[in-house]
């Protein structure tokens, strides 16, 4: 693959797992304190954040903007996202919305997770029991606050605290609390970016997973989804490729019984097999895994537009990627040229998000003209790319310097 080219990838998917029965249940069993306490562990225990991380990279930021970088350990890989793995589980007591939310929210909410923490310990010294689970909780939900400002240090002191009162929980309830000590697993696994932990947790759900099956199938799939981003990240690509395969195999079977749920899955992961076999230079995987993909995401994007047109669209940039790889210019340029279209019209509602992947697409295209001595065509397009990224660049200069000079040097090696 020429490395100039730029793959893209989304940014965050959301998805809810869990049910409200099963945690009442468990609740109504535990007493009076346990049936209030019920509600804050189902929350904690049904939103996941899934972010897809670029091959071959370590993660660098979580950011809805394409960053060209060039790949060390492969010429043939160009990743437009330098994505952060972040599978984060928030107990519930406040709706914090999407990552990145108002300041002045954040501060209040910081405030009273912070209060909430003084009181439960306090509280937890007369009745242990009743609000050690509340204090767990409270931390989890700080330390994800804190990650997402970037304060890593306090995350992981809260993460730690509430991992060890969870394993504390456990020793005495495994069957309530033993969930608790995966997730939490999990979260201190996304910030520190090492696989260590997402392994324990997969093999705590593996375990309950014997028993409950269909309650923790998507926690193994999700599990095993954001091990794979990891080792890929970290060159293992043989066991990235079959944590992808295990967790594509666990989608297909929950989208078969929710599709309106876990359908989306499929795609994702079609999507990172994808990434992968590209980077090994298996192209025919790649086409057939990406073709895949798209084709799902189509039928999504009938009902769901807003949601699903810029997977098509990231989908088809890719597709065009690996169909130039296998001389398959033709079939690249409808695919490049469709995923242009379709980010120019999500750019006219959002610019701030999809104007970048415009100029991305604009790269990828001007590479594709360079390939077929279309000098004029390569020329308008790397211009474009590059007054896109220089406006910008005004907003965010680090992120996009870079790639205005990266535009020169290709637009300077054009013939005159």
């Amino acid at each position: 693959m020429d490395v100039d080219l730029i793959v893209l990838k989304k940014v965050v998917v959301r998805r809810e797992i869990g049910t409200t029965r099963g945690l009442a249940q468990e609740g109504e069993c535990e007493g009076g304190g346990a049936r209030l306490l019920a509600p804050m562990l189902l929350g904690l225990f049904a939103t996941v954040l899934l972010v897809l991380a670029s091959l071959r990279l370590n993660a660098a930021s979580v950011t809805c903007v394409p960053i060209a970088t060039e790949a060390a350990s492969s010429p043939a890989v160009s990743v437009a996202h330098v994505n952060h793995v972040h599978t984060t589980v928030r107990s519930g007591f406040t709706d914090l919305g999407s990552v990145g939310g108002a300041q002045n929210q954040m501060v209040g909410t910081r405030r009273e997770y912070e209060d909430s923490v003084k009181t439960y310990r306090e509280l937890a010294k007369k009745e242990t029991e009743t609000y050690l689970p509340y204090l767990a909780a409270t931390l989890n939900d700080l330390g994800i606050l804190d990650s997402d400002q970037n304060r890593i240090e306090k995350a992981r002191e809260e993460f730690a605290e509430a991992l060890k009162i969870y394993h504390e929980l456990a020793r005495k309830k495994p069957d309530i609390y033993l969930r608790y000590v995966a997730l939490t697993l999990n979260n201190l696994g996304i910030l520190e970016g090492t696989p260590n932990y997402l392994e324990e947790a997969l093999k705590i759900y593996r375990n309950l997973a014997q028993k409950e099956r269909e309650t923790y199938l998507p926690y193994m799939a999700t599990t095993l989804n954001n091990l794979g981003i990891l080792d890929s990240g970290k060159n293992s690509v043989k066991k990235a490729r079959k944590e992808y395969a295990e967790a594509l195999k666990m989608y297909r079977e929950l989208a078969q019984k929710e599709p309106g749920t876990y359908l989306p899955s499929v795609p994702m992961a079609l999507n990172s097999l994808g990434l992968l076999d590209d980077a090994q230079n298996r192209w025919d995987e790649a086409r057939e895994e990406a073709g895949e993909a798209l084709k799902i995401y189509r039928e999504l994007a009938q009902k769901e537009p807003e949601t699903y047109l810029p997977q098509v669209a990231i989908t088809l940039n890719n597709l065009g990627i690996f169909d130039s790889n296998k001389n398959q210019l033709n079939e690249a340029r409808k695919e490049y040229e469709e995923a242009l279209e379709i980010h120019r019209e999500l750019a006219q509602k959002e610019p701030k998000i999809y104007l970048p992947y415009i100029a991305a697409t604009l790269n990828n295209l001007g590479i594709l003209n360079r390939a077929e001595n279309r000098t004029e065509e390569t020329r308008k397009a790397f211009e474009e790319a590059m007054k896109i990224y220089d406006a910008c660049a005004k907003q965010d200069p680090d992120q996009f310097l870079p790639l205005i000079e990266r535009m020169k040097k290709l637009l300077k090696q054009l013939p005159k």
